[in-house]
């Protein structure tokens, strides 16, 4: 079976071009005899769905659009769309073949609920030119194709992932070293073909890499990153290996990985002829998000606003890197310190200047902020920023990031500021010694709690310190209400903390517990209660347990409390048995240790 993927970048819901476009690869496909053609999951809806008043109008024409593209495809294609399930968006595959739509999905569902055994959680398989295809779009379903043993010869992952610094496998091929398709290869015995789009969608970064990797768990094909592409292999769902010419995996580089997802999205936000304006002073945000503007969209489309302190050292900062930058000086202008004000004053009187070069010269104006700040800075500040590139990247991410850039060629100067967290962080002195360190240890705090989701008595046990680890997370969720917009960021987390935001008005915080207090042993007091109740009708004295028993005990307890949160995030009762993803849109908890700076901790 040849398999052709159509690695390519397009606009959310431009159907007329899109399906243009689609047409004229599977043109190509067919002049290379493919017998299927998979586009990535963002080609016609992007990566989020539209508004529910706007979903009906929006289906409409994309009924239409595929109607279409069944007379203009030259060959056999799965097309990915977004779909309404009783009012909830779901991702579904579209099987385009002889003039006909057929969607893998829904039929697999259909099909499961009318046989006897009424799996209506059925994922897809399909009989096509000679394999047994299924067909995923998330992590879960990758699980579930090993857990439940379908029988399968090639599994389609459509992924709806944009990239993560803090996921691996979202960078597709170029993580197969790292990530998990490796194992879900060998635990399939299927091939596994990773489909991935390229561009900027709601925010979110897709980084293409698409590949097809063998059931043994070689590299059969592998588009590039942040390109487009047309990758065309064969599929043997009969072969054994060793394959005849397999590639050699990547080393994954995540660092460089952000690098290129920042340069992308940068270079898609800001693609008008007008480009980019930039705030520059000797903050490392603000030089590198100069810097990567310029690698992204070139020097000849932005513009720098230099802000002057009146101190010779931090001034030559600035200076140094716009220089190195090689920014014409009819595109740099300068702003004089303002007579008699602080620090914070001046900040505000430029952030105003920036906000009328934005409006003289129609460029995108871009803050320097990043998470670290946006969580824990509590200070009103003026921002004239549209976008925050580096706002879903914690202050430790920025200052890796500027080494790297500095290894490629040496523009950001050593002298650069890099502000510290301003908390009461009693006692970090004798455990971190340094401000990296200290620095270090608030961003592992806060990422522990934000895209892990860890609870403070996790962060606790592991870390230690405890007042420095509630001083942290309390600052967070203080600010939660009080933290106003400054632009929209790059999403290249797991989760951003717009979506990790408590309910306004929240005023419970939680703390560090004693184990005897944490849940599970609250849920284990009672269900104790409940057995003595129904054995002996009357409450019986505590009698010791043997350790088998209370092992037997223990499972009880986490089996009931993963009911209770199953079924609190939709569990089977979600529409296509679509469980709540815990660990942000990936479903996927943390890396850890932070992949882009080398913490102080270790992996335990």
């Amino acid at each position: 079976m040849r398999i052709a993927i159509a690695q390519m970048g397009t606009r959310a819901g431009d159907f007329e071009e899109t399906s243009r476009r689609m047409a004229e690869q599977s043109r190509a496909a067919a002049e290379k005899d493919v017998d299927l053609l998979v586009f990535p999951a963002t080609a016609l809806c992007g990566a989020s769905p539209v508004p529910y008043v706007d979903r009906e109008g929006f289906l409409l024409d994309l009924a239409e659009c595929l109607l279409g593209l069944a007379d203009e495809l030259a060959c056999p294609c799965l097309v990915p769309v977004l779909t309404d399930f009783d009012g909830v968006a779901l991702p579904e595959a579209m099987l385009v073949s002889s003039g006909a739509v057929v969607p893998v999905r829904l039929t697999s569902y259909l099909e499961a609920a009318a046989s006897e055994e009424g799996d209506a959680h059925a994922l897809p398989e399909l009989e096509f030119a000679g394999a047994r295809i299924g067909v995923a779009f998330t992590y879960e379903d990758l699980d579930e194709y090993d857990e439940f043993e379908y029988d399968v010869d090639v599994i389609l992952f459509l992924s709806g992932y944009g990239f993560a610094a803090d996921d691996v496998s979202s960078a597709l091929g170029s993580s197969i070293s790292e990530g998990r398709y490796l194992a879900d290869a060998e635990a399939t015995g299927a091939w596994v073909v990773g489909v991935g789009g390229v561009g900027c969608y709601d925010g979110q970064v897709f980084c293409g890499s698409s590949f097809v990797l063998a059931p043994w768990g070689e590299l059969a094909a592998q588009a590039p990153s942040f390109e487009e592409a047309l990758l065309v292999c064969d599929v043997d769902p009969s072969a054994e290996g060793p394959l005849a010419e397999p590639l050699a995996p990547e080393v994954y580089d995540a660092p460089l990985m952000t690098w290129g997802a920042l340069t992308a999205g940068l270079a898609e936000e800001c693609g008008g002829e007008a480009g980019a304006c930039v705030l520059v002073d000797d903050q490392i945000g603000s030089l590198l998000v100069a810097t990567l503007a310029t690698d992204a969209l070139g020097p000849l489309r932005v513009r720098a606003l230099v802000r002057r302190t009146g101190d010779a050292g931090r001034d030559a900062v600035a200076e140094s890197l716009v220089r190195a930058l090689r920014i014409p000086d009819e595109r740099v202008e300068r702003l004089a310190p303002a007579d008699g004000a602080d620090e914070e004053l001046s900040r505000d009187l430029a952030e105003a200047r920036l906000a009328d070069l934005a409006r003289r010269t129609g460029a995108v104006p871009l803050g320097s902020a990043d998470k670290t700040a946006l969580a824990l800075d509590g200070r009103a500040r003026a921002s004239a920023a549209r976008l925050q590139p580096i706002g879903d990247l914690y202050r430790s991410d920025v200052v890796a990031l500027a080494h790297l850039r500095n290894t490629i060629s040496p523009v950001i100067p050593a002298d650069a500021a890099v502000p510290r967290p301003e908390l009461p962080l009693s006692g970090l002195e004798r455990s971190h010694p340094t401000p990296e360190a200290r620095l270090g240890f608030v961003d592992l705090v806060l990422s522990s709690y934000v895209e892990w989701e860890l609870p403070v008595s996790d962060i606790v046990s592991e870390r230690g310190n405890e007042e420095a680890v509630n001083a942290i997370v309390g600052r967070l969720r203080d600010l939660d209400s009080a933290r106003v917009s400054r632009g929209l960021v790059l999403e290249l987390s797991s989760k951003t903390l717009a979506e990790a935001r408590s309910p306004r008005g929240l005023a419970w915080r939680d703390r560090a517990r004693a184990e005897d207090e944490r849940a599970m042993g609250r849920a284990a007091e009672a269900l104790e209660r409940l057995r003595e109740a129904e054995e002996g009708g009357v409450e019986a004295p505590a009698a010791p347990r043997s350790p088998a028993a209370a092992a037997g005990h223990e499972r009880d307890v986490r089996d009931l409390l993963g009911y209770l949160r199953d079924f609190s995030q939709g569990g089977g009762l979600s529409p296509l048995g679509q469980t709540g993803e815990p660990g942000g849109r990936h479903g996927a908890q943390g890396e850890g240790p932070h992949p882009l700076w080398d913490g102080p901790f270790s992996e335990n």
